[in-house]
């Protein structure tokens, strides 16, 4: 049976959109393993932005939300195509381990999936203003204060505080 995921704090995305957002369409950006886990990071732009979005957002013309979506206890891996920056859909089934959810992602150029506890943690919420071409390499204004005083853009992938738990 398909399921939602479960965010551990749903607060910062609810308090940007309202309710909760859909996670289950979006542009996936990046995958990032972390061995130590098992964990596994998607960052992703979300498929909508909010109605009431912050007002340093609104004032840098922001137009698309991005956020980690962290993945615990990842287990049966497989990526068969990557091209990122893809369109995709993820579909979470239940297992018969309770607590634990079949991951899949899946869109043009991309085939994801795993096993993964059902909790998930979103992180690194940012918003930024797309390209023409969809490159996401333009200043972000970063809903944590943290990050904000951190970064101005999205971090090379070897930024180990940004990418790893």
């Amino acid at each position: 049976m398909t399921v939602p995921l479960i965010p551990a704090d749903p607060e910062p995305l609810r308090r940007l959109y309202g309710e909760f957002p859909s996670l289950d369409e979006f542009r996936l950006r990046s995958i990032n393993l972390n061995a130590r886990g098992p964990a596994l990071t998607l960052r992703v732009d979300l498929s909508s932005f909010p109605e009431h979005p912050p007002e340093e957002w609104a004032d840098s013309e922001c137009d698309v939300v991005q956020c980690h979506i962290d993945f615990a206890a990842v287990e049966r891996l497989t990526l068969q195509e990557w091209n990122p920056s893809a369109p995709v859909q993820l579909t979470a089934l239940t297992t018969e381990e309770p607590q634990r959810v079949d991951v899949s992602v899946q869109g043009p150029g991309v085939t994801l999936g795993f096993r993964s506890h059902e909790s998930v943690i979103i992180r690194h919420i940012s918003g930024f203003r797309m390209t023409p071409d969809g490159s996401d390499e333009v200043p972000h204004q970063f809903l944590s204060k943290l990050d904000a005083r951190r970064f101005s853009t999205i971090p090379r992938t070897y930024e180990k505080t940004f990418y790893a738990r």
